[in-house]
């Protein structure tokens, strides 16, 4: 052996001094585990006494220090075992291991914040970062430069003290590792008894490790079999997961306006961006920001119990241009190739003549804004990029500026009335969402002062300027003589929270706050000021808006119309970022389940409108029921999603429907047209067209045949398997050869329940009474027409069998 050669107790002296420097790294490493996880449970430790304090650190320490032992005990058995050599590896190896601990910690501080919960994989598969190239914006927003720099300064001095401890062979690095194994065993004994002291109302997910929380999502089903597993029968109770009635209750819809002098032409679409009801002056807001929609009230029907599905702008696209509650899928519905062809809002009314356009202050490759409102049928579809606006364009200050977030929302005001102003005699269907109101949140210019905290305060004002917008655009319907034949349908998109239950921004649950939107309907023809406790959600909107347009709804819809004679008392939302949370609201019970975890919350919205009291634990019985319906209900939307995907109507049994709903107009000289309808030959009742446009001087153009457009509803006894039902002209009236008199029947569909009939599925029975004519089936002579009813799984396995 040399004499520059290392001996063998050179080697067991490295080692022993590398093992007390990664002892020492260790043991400092606990201790600021321990103050991480006492800033993460500080809201929970307050108000706690000693003890219950100290077991609530121990339920939510005991992951963190056991990864932490685990790893160091690994390192230091490799280092004792392996040759002189690779101490050194091992020692860095350690370090960076212990810095990706720390750092993640730190970093879940920001999550446990803004989510309630640590990240895991379905957070990161709905979250923006997969779809966005602003995520170094986002990212620099959230964690400053200077933050990095001294989370980096703060693991080298980490890193010194251990070091000089282990030099100066201080005692104590043993003693800490021993407390913390003690900690581990305390706190696995608390986590896994019944009703840990002072920890029982804190949600599990904000005691576990990051790390591990991570990790064990990996090996997770995810959301989408969190939600199958809901539906599944057993899950439902003893009514089973069945798709028929009884999921929700019903109520009666509200009354239908009487029909407007000037018949409506356009529909405008305002949403504000992150809009909760507590934001809204008309709504509770108690912030003076919303002094335009605050002013349109009085020619409103606004409604106090609105919702959005789900807290997340790319979902609200499909619930207001699709009529449905989203899929419950990690996979969005706005990706490509999801919605492909289908009869969305914008196709409807674009087929009755409406031009349509898309505004965003913001950028439409956000998760694929703008290929899925043009996969929607929306003709123009414009974004901040389109526009130079003087008013500037928002961005955050970041390592990158490469992308910039939102235009002033004042100036996607002024191109919408240039847009309208282009062609100023076609009807038009017009949808704009705002964008400053998204976090960041871009004050504008000349910000107020609200006596909130700064970010609150950016907020508002950004609110300010989008409420700003709104009054611009309500003045130019004005100014140009729109507003009465315009029906605007403001709304939030979704909630916003602001700490009401430990989270920030929109997407870590489905409180209120999160989800309970404001929503009004405004023309000054049909209402003046009046406001409803419906139970309403964004689902809802399509339905609604070609009901008050004298169109018919595809089936593909979900919600129904606000003026339905029957609707459901209750909506399903959801949130996959915080675990997957589903849940409902019928009446004032509000249910929130955990899929990921089996918590539920139940709460009694009539007596504890802020969601403080959670019901479950003291009543089990009632929170077992609403998990029973939550099942029902989410198997019935599932039915149905699956129904749309594959482009065939569920077939469904009349036995449980109460009403037939024909959309009739016509054309009248001397009497209107009059009707009756029958069901597998019993009659069920006539009726006519008061409204169809009189012949006697000129024919009626297809304009004014399609402004009479009406709703007749007929009550409609139970019958199980319906096979048949037939409409029948009674009173064609003719001046003759040459004169314009003329009575005629114009029929577009027929709905019963949810199942709907367009004029393309009836059959004429009387020879050379009618034909086909675009939407609808036009009678000219007394005859009849037939529509041949979808027949349910068993009704016609029992017509091949009488066969």
């Amino acid at each position: 052996m040399g004499k520059d050669e290392p001996t063998p107790g050179d080697a067991r002296s490295r080692r022993d001094a590398r093992a007390a420097r990664i002892g020492w790294l260790a043991a400092l490493a606990g201790l600021v585990l321990l103050a991480e996880r006492v800033v993460a449970l500080l809201p929970d430790l307050t108000g706690l006494g000693p003890g219950a304090g100290v077991q609530l650190l121990a339920r939510g320490l005991w992951q963190d220090w056991l990864g932490l032992l685990v790893f160091t005990y690994l390192i230091v058995s490799l280092l004792r075992s392996e040759r002189f050599g690779t101490g050194r590896a091992l020692a860095v190896l350690h370090a960076g291991g212990v810095a990706v601990l720390l750092l993640w910690g730190a970093a879940n501080l920001l999550a446990l914040d803004m989510l309630g919960a640590p990240v895991t994989r379905d957070w990161l598969a709905y979250s923006d970062i997969a779809h966005t190239d602003v995520i170094l914006d986002s990212l620099a927003e959230l964690v400053p430069l200077r933050v990095v720099l001294g989370l980096g300064a703060a693991l080298v001095a980490l890193w010194a003290a251990a070091r000089a401890l282990a030099a100066h062979r201080r005692p104590g690095a043993g003693l800490l590792l021993g407390l913390y194994g003690l900690g581990i065993v305390a706190g696995l004994a608390l986590d896994a008894g019944p009703g840990a002291a002072g920890g029982g109302a804190v949600a599990r997910a904000r005691l576990m490790n990051p790390v591990w929380a991570f990790v064990q999502s990996l090996g997770a089903a995810g959301g989408d079999a969190a939600a199958a597993a809901l539906a599944a029968p057993e899950a439902a109770g003893p009514a089973g997961a069945t798709a028929g009635p009884g999921a929700f209750a019903t109520v009666a819809g509200l009354p239908r306006p009487t029909a407007p002098a000037k018949p409506i032409r356009n529909v405008l679409l305002f949403a504000y961006e992150s809009m909760p009801a507590g934001m809204a002056e008309g709504w509770g807001g108690r912030f003076p920001v919303t002094p335009h929609l605050k002013a349109a009230l009085p020619q409103a029907l606004a409604f106090d119990r609105a919702y959005a599905h789900v807290p997340a702008s790319n979902y609200y696209l499909v619930s207001a241009f699709a009529g449905l509650v989203p899929e419950l899928s990690a996979t969005s519905m706005t990706e490509p190739g999801r919605l492909t062809g289908f009869p969305s809002l914008a196709r409807v009314l674009g087929a009755a003549g409406l031009r349509s356009a898309f505004f965003n202050s913001s950028d439409n490759r956000f998760q694929n804004t703008g290929g899925f409102v043009t996969e929607m049928g929306f003709e123009h579809v414009v974004d901040y990029r389109d526009w130079s606006c003087a008013d500037g364009i928002f961005a955050v200050d970041s390592i990158t500026d490469k992308f910039r977030n939102t235009s002033s929302d004042l100036c996607t005001a002024d191109q919408i009335a240039a847009w309208i102003d282009a062609a100023p005699d076609r009807p038009f269907f017009l949808a704009f969402r705002t964008g400053m109101t998204h976090y960041p949140y871009f004050p504008g210019h000349d910000p107020q002062s609200y006596g909130q905290d700064e970010t609150l305060d950016r907020y508002l004002n950004a609110l300010r300027v989008g409420d700003a917008a709104f009054g611009q655009i309500m003045a130019h319907l004005a100014a140009r003589g729109l507003a009465e034949e315009t029906l605007v349908v403001v709304m939030g998109d979704h909630g916003e929270a602001f700490g009401e239950h430990g989270t920030y921004v929109h997407a870590a649950g489905i409180y209120e706050e999160n989800v309970h939107i404001p929503f009004a309907l405004i023309n000054p023809q049909l209402f003046a000021g009046t406001r409803s406790d419906l139970l309403v959600g964004l689902e809802d909107l399509a339905p609604t808006v070609t009901d008050l347009m004298g169109l018919a709804a595809p089936w593909q819809w979900e919600g129904r119309s606000i003026f339905a004679a029957e609707r459901p008392d209750g909506l399903l939302a959801f949130a996959p970022w915080n675990g997957f949370q589903i849940g409902f609201r019928q009446g004032m019970e509000k249910f929130i389940y955990n899929a990921s975890t089996g918590e539920a919350r139940l709460f009694d919205l009539g007596a504890d409108p802020q969601e403080r009291d959670n019901r479950a634990a003291a009543d089990p019985a009632a929170a077992e029921a609403a998990r029973a319906r939550l099942s029902r209900a989410v198997a019935a939307h599932r039915d149905h999603i699956g129904a749309v995907l594959a482009g065939a109507a569920p077939a469904r049994s009349i036995e449980q429907e109460t009403e037939v709903v024909l959309t009739v107009s016509g054309t009248r000289f001397g009497a209107p047209p009059k009707g009756w309808v029958m069901l597998d030959g019993a009659h069920l009742g006539g009726f006519e067209v008061p409204g169809a446009p009189d012949t006697t001087n000129a024919p009626a153009s297809p304009d004014a045949i399609r402004a009479a457009l009406t709703e007749v509803r007929l009550p409609l006894e139970a019958k199980h398997c319906a096979h048949e039902l037939d409409i029948w002209f009674l009173n064609d009236t003719w001046a003759g050869e040459g004169l314009s008199g003329d009575t005629d029947l114009v029929i577009r569909s027929v709905q019963i329940g949810e199942a709907i009939y367009f004029a393309n599925r009836f059959r004429l029975l009387t020879e050379h009474a009618g034909l086909l004519d675009g939407e609808d089936f036009r009678l000219w002579r007394k005859g009849g027409v037939a529509v041949d009813l979808d027949l349910p799984a068993d009704c016609l396995s029992a017509a091949l069998g009488a066969n």
